[in-house]
């Protein structure tokens, strides 16, 4: 069973300590997600060292990141949305039940197994994201029912571009589900237990996180063309995906020619462009894309860099009405610089 790559953030450690986790990490274990260290504003879990926290009023804490810098940021542990834990020794009247050893290979291990039981919902989007790109055509315009020992697990409107999700549903069951094609003209009836989700986005989560190669062909060849920006909380998108966005806004390109204009691997170019394509932002059709031009260019126009350094969303674009999402759907990352400026 294909497995997602999870992103950690690394906050506060000294640079032996960070080389050291992030080599561990990096060590892919067999039947396991696959673990990348990165930007902490994109991380699905953050590991903390304790000795950089300090506590600040009542839910908050200045985490002093990075190591020796003198830079700090501001987290609200009630606006945490995705799990964390803190490297040992934690400071003097800091409490927190998210504790490990960060010079322990083990320990490291054993919490990042941690947050994999919590992050399941993501994982669960990422299974079932990977079975629709398998399955993209077959079902066209169709409502279908994917069950496994008899139980509903999720309900798919091809019609509408729409998912519903079981929350406690386990990937592996989702990757073993039986798809069952409702009769034409069934209602539509996603339980109200169930997680609504745009399928976009729900293919986005499998094309940002997967290893394999799965830009359609034509997208190899062919002259791409932006056709909107995907509706999702803008800080979903990492620099390249911007960076594309923003040079087929500018002029439609081939794939080799565009890695050359953003300065990419091509590799990473076209996993970039899997993404974007999947969630309806590409096409191939110069007559679509032209159609839909001025509503992209005034998309685009929109994605700014705000005052935390973080983007800026489309105001009424980034999160649709009625959807509801486990995860991750705040426009900004918890993180922030505090108002007052550091000690001289």
């Amino acid at each position: 069973m294909e497995q997602p790559v999870l992103r950690l953030g690394l906050l506060g450690f000294d640079p032996a300590a960070q080389a050291r986790l992030t080599a561990w990490v990096a060590q892919v274990q067999p039947g396991w997600p696959a673990w990348l260290c990165g930007d902490p504003h994109r991380a699905d879990a953050w590991m903390i060292r304790g000795g950089a926290v300090a506590v600040h009023g009542r839910d908050g804490v200045v985490i002093h990141h990075p190591f020796g810098s003198g830079e700090r940021w501001l987290l609200n542990r009630a606006e945490v949305d995705r799990p964390l834990a803190f490297a040992c020794p934690l400071p003097v009247g800091f409490a927190s039940a998210e504790f490990f050893e960060a010079d322990d290979e083990a320990a490291v291990r054993q919490r990042l197994q941690r947050f994999e039981a919590w992050l399941r919902p993501l994982r669960s989007q990422f299974a079932l994201g990977g079975e629709v790109v398998r399955r993209m055509g077959a079902h066209k315009g169709a409502v279908v029912h994917l069950l496994h020992e008899e139980r509903l697990l999720a309900v798919i409107d091809f019609r509408r571009w729409q998912a519903g999700l079981l929350v406690p549903a386990r990937p592996v069951d989702l990757a073993m589900a039986q798809w069952v094609r409702q009769a034409p003209g069934s209602p539509v009836e996603i339980p109200p237990a169930f997680i609504r989700l745009p399928l976009q986005r729900v293919m986005w989560t499998y094309a940002v996180r997967t290893r394999l190669d799965i830009l359609p062909p034509r997208y190899r060849d062919r002259r791409i063309y932006l056709r909107r920006v995907p509706l999702m909380p803008v800080r979903w998108f990492d620099e390249l995906h911007l960076a594309l966005m923003r040079a087929l806004l500018a002029a439609p390109d081939t794939l080799d020619a565009l890695r050359q204009r953003v300065d990419a691997p091509l590799s990473s170019v076209a996993h970039h462009l899997a993404a974007l394509y999947y969630a309806g932002a590409l096409t191939t059709d110069s007559d679509s894309a032209r159609r839909a031009e001025l509503q992209a260019r005034e998309a685009v126009a929109q994605l700014t860099p705000g005052a935390e350094g973080a983007l800026a969303a489309p105001s009424a674009r980034s999160a649709p009405a009625g959807s509801t999402l486990p995860l991750y759907d705040a426009v900004h990352s918890p993180l922030r610089r505090p108002l007052d400026p550091p000690p001289a």
